[in-house]
């Protein structure tokens, strides 16, 4: 038994899925942004962005475990707006307890984080089969960068009028009473039925198992480990790059992640409107994968060129693509399996791109303090090289 398709028209639905994804996608991406002040304050190095990500990711992956059960208890939409006022309550904590604080933070908006996307394409799975389907999944997939704008538009600003703290304290604020706001008023939210008791006890790794069952989906969701890590680490450290290492000021920095993710919320829906056109989603996904090992050998030359209009194009097309994969992906996930087994197949797929989440930053962090960053993007490129070999050799998988 899955649960009920939501009552409502698709507008209304992807809004509901779209808003809580946006929400902690801003609440998470905001301590990258502060990198610098933050890691001042405690005498850190600002690489530590890299770790943060990489914990926040570790945790998020444990959240994203534990979606199935509660999909099926509480209702996916319920869920997505719960999650939300945890993730705010993790930033609120993340600036007020110190060393401690920023690990419990992190933790929280992780945990808070996992369920957001297998919730969303359980809420959507009725949809499985329309003519635009890709499309229809890579919209509400729109919500992850938009957050990404929202963070690089209001942090700068707020941070040098409130400073970290205040600027944590306020996004927070306005995230819980956003999402309280909208879950009272929406019919969809307050009229949700969860699905109930599965028919069997289910296992914690049973979404890993039905990957596993599944060739084909296992080199997608290999390859997805390596896109996951590259549109990490353009969030993570492109403001703190643009800044130490290509000279430009925090405000510009700022705008320059506002515009990839500006790009990568046009690309998402424009790679799902060629995928459902062309019919070839993997055509399209190997072609992404191609883009965005240029766009990290783009990336890595600005530190020869300076501070000038020429990052615009570069972090436009770093956007665009490993921003932009994500949409597409999900739905070839999706259309592989039966309606109901549509929540567990993400979450499956997705412990694949956490993986790769949890593990990029952190070693992209690692290297770029050992060799540079441009090194670190170079290696970048060589894993995007191999995610198209993944993606293209992979046999298209059968629905179940």
């Amino acid at each position: 038994m899955t649960a009920p398709a939501p009552r409502g028209g698709p507008t209304a639905l992807l809004f509901a899925t779209m808003f809580p994804q946006a929400a902690v996608s801003m609440l998470s991406l905001a301590p990258p942004v502060m990198a610098d002040p933050v890691a001042r304050s405690f005498g850190l190095p600002a690489e530590i962005a890299g770790a943060y990500s990489g914990l926040v990711y570790a945790f998020v992956l444990v959240g994203n475990l534990l979606a199935t059960p509660l999909i099926r208890r509480h209702g996916p939409l319920r869920l997505s707006f719960a999650c939300v006022i945890g993730g705010a309550l993790g930033l609120a904590i993340f600036a007020e307890a110190g060393i401690a604080g920023l690990l419990i933070g992190a933790v929280l908006i992780g945990l808070c984080y996992g369920p957001l996307t297998p919730a969303s394409a359980q809420a959507i799975a009725h949809q499985a089969g329309s003519p635009a389907f890709v499309f229809i999944v890579s919209v509400r997939q729109t919500s992850v960068p938009l957050g990404g704008v929202l963070a690089g538009l209001l942090v700068p600003p707020l941070l040098a009028r409130l400073g970290w703290n205040g600027t944590c304290a306020t996004l927070a604020a306005g995230s819980a009473v956003a999402a309280l706001a909208f879950a009272a008023a929406s019919p969809l939210v307050r009229s949700e039925r969860a699905a109930g008791a599965p028919a069997r006890p289910q296992r914690l790794l049973d979404p890993l198992a039905l990957i596993f069952r599944n060739p084909a989906l296992l080199r997608l969701a290999g390859a997805s480990a390596i896109f996951g890590a590259i549109q990490l680490v353009l969030s993570a450290f492109l403001v703190t790059y643009l800044v130490r290492v290509v000279g430009h000021d925090l405000t510009t920095a700022g705008a320059l992640l506002s515009a990839s993710q500006v790009a990568g919320i046009l690309g998402r829906p424009a790679w799902g409107f060629a995928a459902d056109r062309t019919r070839a989603a993997r055509g399209v996904l190997v072609g992404l994968s191609l883009g965005m090992a240029l766009s990290c050998i783009l990336a890595a030359a600005l530190a020869l060129v300076g501070p000038s209009w020429l990052s615009l194009p570069v972090v436009l097309i770093f956007g665009a693509t490993a921003t932009g994969w994500n949409g597409v992906f999900l739905a070839e996930i999706m259309s592989a399996v039966a309606p109901a087994e549509v929540g567990a197949a993400t979450s499956g797929g997705l412990l694949f791109t956490y993986g790769g989440i949890v593990a990029g930053p952190a070693l992209f962090g690692a290297l770029a303090h050992a060799a540079g960053f441009g090194a670190a993007f170079l290696t970048l490129a060589l894993g995007a090289l191999i995610a198209a070999r993944l993606v293209g050799t992979a046999p298209r998988p059968r629905p179940r």
